[in-house]
């Protein structure tokens, strides 16, 4: 028995380097010795009287509308359609449910324990900052997945009234815990930043609620009419489009792209870097908080890359390569925003750790440090575009395209990679200047919207803008939105001089760009050596502290520093004699 758990010692299995083996072993230490937080944290939820309250007004509550919606809309309209309607309505609300209450619920488990004065406690267990990151999210998931079960009847109401099948309703509630993952991950991450609750609660909502009615639009509504063309049998318009996909679509490589892998990916990317960013939160200032990120950033890099790569070979025309670009544009700016606030160098607690562990070169490089995680961020930005322009190439001379879009996807990509090297330089020379990670990212804010809206906006003032003309045009080749007017011009009688404005602005984002990451090299390198140095003279002044000298030494030391007399042994020379 246990002293501590009260339970039989479970005796591991030996090592195995078989994959099933190793994957029992870690059900069984899953099954025997769960998370400790999580299991703290669903005690206290169930002694909690609110709880079943809570659950069983918002079921009554969704029960009641879907029952008024289907009875109103029954009286004049067929019961398939009623039954299609209901359904849309019921998981359009569950939705929201999920996307809002979620973070809400998940931005209070970190930020009370701090608020609480319980947070140095949790960390004296000797836990560690991932197992308690999992045990909060694990224990916030619980409690929103069993929202979703409570919900689960009324999601059955529309079969009274036919129109769906069983197949979509399970597609959309599996849909719903994948929503409710990346909703607690991203309350966990603003929770791991606040020290007040109600303060994260508040700024969670306030990001929760805009976000979600765009990603209902844009994914729901707007992407409807994108897989309708795709798949003619999946309806064009309704939100609720993609459970119905999986049962409609033809299976093939455009099955398995966008809507196994595409949704998989959109959870995967940004769950991992919730994570990430919560473990950096909830580490020290000393602590190493960039190489998850920076593991985050490789790996997804790759897999957008790979994915942009078959879509591109899976539907045809030069539109899916500008898309992909697009999406690796905004990753790659993403990752800008997320490196300006990266330390200068490692901390000696860090390059402590490292020695201890005799790490290599390779992976310091990717530990923390401002010019290494810019050149990280510039180099895996550009290959994965400049890889995805390549196949997208590739592509068009075997399907035997234009040699015009080849040049519109070649454009486009070294466009990109000129201006992103130049967001990754304005981001690590201002954080080369600052004492905190918040004033490099504001003025990235707005160096990005001078940078895209600057141009036109001169244009407008000056007028040149109403001219409407192909020269007038050319004043905003600075700006990135120009790329798309390129792209426009590219085999009409204006192709060359727009191409020259573009290359020629492209050029000056890139000079200026690797100008700056040269001089916030030069001074982190600086600022790192003086800090080295001056911890090396705390080192010697502590050292001599804990040595002291004896005193007949200590005179012996300085008469040998003393200025000695003339060789004749007569007295030192006055001041001002010769």
């Amino acid at each position: 028995m246990s002293a501590q758990t009260g339970r039989p010692n479970v005796v591991a299995p030996p090592p195995s380097s078989r994959r099933i083996d190793l994957a029992r072993a870690q059900v069984d230490h899953l099954r025997n010795d769960p998370n400790p937080v999580w299991m703290r944290e669903l005690r206290q939820a169930a002694r909690l009287t609110r709880t079943p309250v809570i659950l069983a007004v918002i079921t009554g509550v969704m029960a009641l509308l879907i029952c008024s919606v289907g009875g109103v809309a029954s009286v004049a309209t067929e019961p398939a359609k009623v039954g299609a309607a209901l359904y849309h309505v019921f998981f359009s609300l569950a939705f929201a449910v999920v996307t809002w209450v979620a973070p809400a619920v998940a931005a209070s488990t970190i930020s009370s324990e701090r608020s609480g004065r319980t947070w140095e406690a949790l960390l004296l267990t000797g836990l560690g900052t991932p197992t308690i990151a999992r045990g909060k999210f694990l224990a916030s998931f619980t409690y929103i997945s069993l929202y979703i079960v409570m919900l689960s009847p009324v999601g059955a109401l529309p079969f009274l009234f036919g129109g769906v099948t069983a197949t979509d309703v399970v597609a959309a509630f599996a849909l719903l815990f994948l929503i409710a993952v990346l909703s607690v991950a991203f309350g966990l991450s603003i929770s791991s930043k606040f020290a007040s609750a109600a303060v994260a609660i508040v700024i969670t909502l306030l990001v929760a609620f805009p976000l979600s009615i765009a990603v209902y639009l844009l994914g729901g509504v707007g992407l409807s009419f994108a897989a309708h063309d795709l798949w003619p049998a999946v309806p064009s318009g309704p939100p609720v489009w993609l459970p119905a996909a999986y049962a409609r679509a033809d299976f093939g490589l455009e099955y398995v792209t966008f809507l196994v892998a595409a949704p998989l990916l959109s959870v995967a990317v940004p769950g991992w870097f919730f994570y990430e960013v919560t473990l950096a939160n909830m580490a020290g200032v000393s602590d190493d908080r960039s190489s998850g990120l920076r593991r985050w950033f490789l790996v997804c890099s790759l897999l957008l890359c790979v994915g942009c790569i078959v879509s591109i070979g899976a539907v045809p025309g030069v539109e899916t390569p500008i898309v992909g670009l697009c999406v690796l544009v905004v990753f790659g700016v993403f990752a800008a925003f997320v490196f300006a606030g990266e330390p200068l160098g490692a901390s000696r607690r860090v390059q402590v750790h490292w020695d201890r562990a005799k790490v290599g070169k390779a992976r310091r490089f990717f530990g923390p440090g401002l010019v290494r995680a810019s050149v990280t961020g510039i180099a895996f930005s550009v290959l994965a575009l400049l890889a995805v322009a390549a196949a997208a190439v590739a592509f068009n001379y075997v399907r035997g395209g234009s040699g015009d879009d080849a040049t519109r996807v070649v454009s486009f990509a070294v466009y990109s990679c000129a201006f992103l090297l130049f967001l990754f330089g304005f981001g690590a020379w201002t954080r080369a200047r600052s004492l905190t990670s918040a004033v490099p990212r504001v003025l990235l804010v707005g160096m990005l919207f001078l940078a895209l809206a600057g141009p036109w906006l001169a244009m407008a003032i000056a007028g040149i803008l109403s001219d409407g003309s192909d020269e007038a045009l050319l004043v905003a080749s600075p700006s990135p939105l120009y790329v798309f007017v390129m792209l426009d011009k590219i085999g009409g009688t204006e192709q060359e001089l727009s191409l020259i404005a573009g290359a020629v602005a492209a050029a000056g984002w890139g000079f200026l760009g690797a100008g700056l990451l040269t001089a916030a090299s030069t001074r982190a390198r600086r600022i790192v050596r003086e800090h080295e140095q001056r911890l090396t003279k705390l080192d010697d002044v502590l050292a001599a502290e804990d040595n002291p000298q004896p005193e007949a030494a200590l005179e012996d030391e300085v008469a040998a520093q003393a200025p000695s007399g003339p060789a004749s042994g007569g007295q030192a020379p006055q001041e001002g004699t010769e």
